[in-house]
């Protein structure tokens, strides 16, 4: 199968292997995770990119958010599509986390946009709930943030439609697979993540193995490692030939693979 054209998200991997590296949720080991002061405390470490997580809410707006409910991250209960927009914006997204981050808000995509525009740091947002993505693209056109932006999801529907919707914004599937990939399945899985118009094959770090990363350069995708807060792992990701790895703590995996990244 001919393979569409890549956007710059791609390296030239037999000129160089410096290992790329994702904020989780922005510097989310500093930071309550999805919020402008994790974003921020991100972007001054200068990650290569940095991901958040959008959902829409009652009032069919976008909240940047992981969870589908509020428990977890904010002094909310029940779910984020039960509540409006505003009533989400009201909520302590901080406190959780430590007391000196009290009141921080739910943050918006423009705010998330203009957080990261002009700092280098590409923003890779996640689609949590499809049927979003046409919005997010707007948005980032919008900005003028289109080039330095990805998408990514575990909903490959997604994937389909990128090529008509914003073909200069590269698209990531994600797996999560529960055990280590072996070489037959290793085959299928990337090709079907090429097929969805994959560039980065983002796959849970436990899964990884040699045969799925041989077999996602084959497919001309980079192989993606998520999330990995261990040094010893993110080395050993980084020997068997991972390209992107993807980290709650941004300073330390920065520190851990900056000889690849020279």
């Amino acid at each position: 199968m001919a393979r569409r054209a890549r956007s710059g998200i791609m390296l030239a991997r037999c000129h160089m292997k410096r290992i790329q590296i994702i904020a989780h949720r922005g510097y989310s080991a500093a930071a309550p995770e999805n919020t402008l002061a994790a974003f921020r405390k991100a972007i001054e470490l200068k990650p290569d990119l940095m991901e958040c997580d959008i959902r829409r809410t009652k009032d069919g707006r976008l909240i940047i958010i992981h969870d589908a409910t509020l428990d977890r991250t904010t002094n909310g209960t029940g779910k984020v599509a039960d509540h409006t927009f505003e009533e989400l914006r009201q909520l302590d997204a901080g406190t959780w986390f430590a007391p000196e981050f009290a009141g921080e808000k739910l943050p918006t995509l423009d705010e998330t946009i203009e957080c990261i525009k002009g700092s280098g740091v590409r923003l890779l947002i996640e689609i949590k709930e499809p049927g979003t993505e046409d919005e997010v693209v707007a948005a980032l056109y919008d900005h003028g943030m289109q080039d330095q932006s990805l998408l990514c999801s575990f909903h490959y529907k997604v994937g389909v439609r990128m090529p008509e919707l914003a073909p200069e914004i590269p698209f990531s599937p994600i797996i999560s697979p529960k055990e280590q990939v072996g070489q037959d399945e290793a085959v299928a899985l990337a090709d079907e993540a090429a097929a969805v118009n994959g560039s980065i094959f983002a796959v849970h770090y436990k899964a990884i193995t040699p045969a799925l990363v041989q077999a996602t350069h084959t497919a001309n995708m980079l192989m993606e490692a998520w999330t990995v807060d261990d040094p010893t792992e993110m080395l050993r990701l980084a020997k068997m030939g991972v390209d992107i790895i993807g980290s709650n703590k941004t300073a330390l995996a920065i520190e851990t693979l900056s000889a690849s990244r020279t």
